[in-house]
């Protein structure tokens, strides 16, 4: 259970409200990071709960999604690499996706997306995705906006790359 000190609940929004308005970006944000539906329904529940005890870190309420998915990138990114000392991938298995209009497009983009560094997956969630200016995105992500840009360049050209794009 969370409890939410009483001095600092008159400065958090209803809790659905807050789920409500800022969920489905952090969970389409997680799932972009992590590859996974199931890890990323859990980094987007630990960021609530984290953001529930250190709400009173918050300094501007206007940069509240901001702050969020700061918090959700550098736990997806934490969780991700912990699990790797413990779990041992087999690049050549993966887990059997829906099958849909596009299937086969949306499986080369994600296991082009699954090539990328887990950081740079995270900058361009954050800028594409989330539609976080590069300034942003270096403060979610807490490195400098030169490493985000790198990392951009970066990632989308190993995108073009691996899709065969121009």
């Amino acid at each position: 259970m969370v409890s939410v000190s009483l001095a600092h609940e008159e400065a958090w929004p209803e809790i659905g409200e807050m789920l409500a308005e800022h969920g489905p970006v952090l969970l389409a944000a997680a799932r972009l990071i992590t590859l996974n539906d199931v890890e990323a329904e859990d980094v987007v529940q630990v960021t609530f709960e984290i953001a529930l005890r250190r709400g009173h870190t918050l300094r501007d309420r206007g940069s509240l999604r901001a702050w969020l998915l700061a918090i959700e990138a550098r736990e997806a990114v934490r969780r991700v690499r912990s699990m790797r000392r413990f779990l041992l991938f087999v690049p050549h298995v993966h887990d059997v996706a829906a099958v849909g209009p596009g299937h086969d497009q949306s499986l080369v983009l994600r296991d082009a997306l699954q090539a990328l560094p887990r950081r740079v997956r995270a900058a361009i969630a954050l800028h594409y995705l989330a539609g976080y200016s590069v300034r942003d995105t270096a403060s979610a992500l807490g490195v400098s906006e030169n490493t985000v840009k790198t990392q951009l360049k970066t990632g989308l050209a190993r995108l073009r790359e691996e899709l065969g794009d121009e």
